[in-house]
């Protein structure tokens, strides 16, 4: 019996080991919502739920498998009222691997809009005798470059970019010992696409309080389902076990 109790536990430990997963500060997550939020509807606890577009691997040998719901809320929201301007809060809250709530608080470096996501899929050049490594995009925030010859080496990442940052931004997003799981994003991207000039980022989530983005404009907007964000995992906390909420 004792030996029974005693394998039951290690297997237990054992189990916890492998679904318990490690998101670094820093790694990226690109996502895009499924659900929409608009500025003139929506209320503070108001869910928004996303899934992550392409495959995050992380230092542990696990990783946040493309398609994993990520899920989020609306903290505070102002609609636009004469010459005030409308602006929501979003909290992202727990990323979901492998059947484990990871509970998260991130920043967000771009948003891009359906149309943007849309164009940077749509090749930008693409000759009728080259091979698929040939084929050049524009990704967003960045300039048209080559998909590389080894997507499993480079996370599917784009590669060669040249260009400078937007003021405020810091350093590029493929740096090393970074993810590089950008899906259509440059690793320059940083800021609000695709949506003229009226929507800004307001506050990125990365100072405090952290993990608390805001997102404004002069008038009302949506966030609509089907956009694109790029966010920096600031911190995490133990896994739970979903099933077992």
């Amino acid at each position: 019996m004792r030996y029974m109790t005693f394998l039951g536990v290690a297997l237990l430990a054992a189990a916890s080991f492998l679904t318990a997963q490690d998101i670094p500060t820093g790694t990226v997550v690109p996502i895009m919502l499924t659900t929409t939020v608009d500025s003139a509807k929506a209320h503070p606890g108001d869910p928004i739920l996303a899934k992550v577009m392409e495959r995050v691997p992380l230092p542990d040998g696990g990783d946040i498998p493309q398609g994993a719901r990520v899920i989020a809320h609306v903290d505070q929201v102002m609609a636009a009222h004469g010459k005030d301007p409308s602006w929501i809060a979003v909290e992202f809250d727990r990323i979901m691997i492998h059947n484990r709530e990871i509970q998260v608080k991130a920043n967000v470096r771009a948003v891009a809009s359906m149309m943007a996501i849309y164009d940077a899929q749509v090749p930008f050049f693409e000759p009728d005798t080259t091979p698929p490594s040939a084929v050049m995009f524009a990704p967003v925030g960045g300039d048209p470059a080559f998909r590389p010859d080894n997507p499993e080496k480079s996370y599917k990442k784009m590669v060669t970019f040249d260009g400078e940052l937007p003021p405020g931004c810091g350093g590029r997003l493929d740096r090393e010992s970074s993810t590089g799981a950008l899906w259509v994003f440059s690793p320059y991207a940083c800021g609000v696409y695709g949506y003229g000039k009226g929507l800004a980022i307001v506050k990125d989530g990365s100072e405090e309080p952290v993990g608390n983005i805001i997102v404004g404009s002069q008038k009302n907007f949506q966030l609509h389902a089907g956009s694109g964000w790029l966010l920096r995992v600031e911190s995490q906390s133990l896994p739970t076990d979903a099933a077992a909420q």
